[in-house]
């Protein structure tokens, strides 16, 4: 007869080796907060007042209004291992299991209206791109208005909310780029997708690729606070996929098709129609009528 200690011991020891493995898996993903703050200062960014890192949240985005509720009074980051609820453009659903993605929010205040932030999400989306570019995926293009693809595979995608605070307007940047997906996760999005690990035979640390994004954006935000979109037009339409292709913007129950004749100095899309030249604000890009809905 086997002795019940003997058998709890030996079950401990598998539940032990269990953690243990567990544990090593985790730590191969998950944001490493000193070595992020190390990238963050070889940068000499100065403008972060606080980071904040999770190793589960429901979202960075609404952590980050939590933030602005709560009466932060400067720039904040955030990053999340893993999210429980992270959403992307147009209520769609983010996939964001531990390991599998950077998922980070920027909490910035500006003193003007949202007239005046006009254009700010192609700016993020170039801000990602000049990032990961300088990392080494060369094949990096954009998708109006602020995904990031290789050849038609999404590998980041965007999504600003503004908040009015204190008689402030914040601006919550939400940014997810696609790691290190599994063959399950893939399946999952529902859309072509790619991933850093993917693209990169010696991809960069989760807290290096996070903190080249951060140092990037706010670089970028503050030519924009000065210039305007105006500065960053030329750049956006150099990488632009679609650029002089035949396209679809769907906006709602609203369907336009024309020409891609790139974006203004606004950061609205030109599109060459039957009807003449249009200026779009807001909507969707699909490059066919089928991937439209028919």
């Amino acid at each position: 007869m086997v002795e019940e200690g003997a058998v709890f011991s030996a079950l401990h020891k598998i539940l032990l080796l269990f953690c243990l493995a567990e544990f090593a898996s985790a730590r191969c993903h998950t944001m490493d907060r000193e070595s992020l703050l190390k990238y963050l200062a070889n940068h000499s960014v100065k403008s972060i007042s606080g980071v904040h890192t999770f190793s589960e949240i429901d979202s960075t985005n609404s952590e980050a209004e939590r933030l602005i509720s709560n009466g932060i009074a400067d720039v904040q980051l955030v990053i999340a291992d893993a999210q429980s609820a992270g959403r992307g453009r147009r209520g769609r659903d983010w996939v964001s299991p531990s390991g599998s993605g950077l998922y980070l929010s920027l909490v910035y205040p500006f003193s003007v209206g949202t007239f005046g932030l006009q254009g700010l999400s192609l700016v993020t989306a170039l801000s990602a791109h000049a990032a990961i570019r300088n990392l080494g995926v060369e094949s990096l293009q954009l998708k109006w208005p602020n995904d990031l693809l290789v050849g038609n595979k999404k590998l980041s995608g965007i999504l600003l909310e503004l908040c009015d605070h204190s008689a402030q307007t914040w601006v919550v940047f939400g940014i997810g780029v696609n790691y290190k997906l599994t063959k399950d996760q893939r399946a999952s999005i529902g859309r072509p997708a790619i991933d850093v690990s993917e693209v990169l035979s010696k991809p960069p640390s989760i807290e290096q690729l996070a903190a080249a994004i951060t140092v990037e954006l706010l670089r970028n935000i503050g030519e924009f606070i000065s210039s305007g979109f105006s500065t960053f037009q030329s750049a956006w339409n150099s990488y632009d996929r679609y650029l002089e292709k035949d396209i679809v913007i769907q906006n709602g129950n609203s369907r336009k098709i024309g020409r891609h004749q790139g974006v203004d100095e606004n950061g609205s899309l030109l599109l060459q129609t039957i009807d003449g030249l249009q200026r779009i604000s807001g909507g969707e890009l699909f490059p066919s009528v089928r991937e439209a809905g028919g």
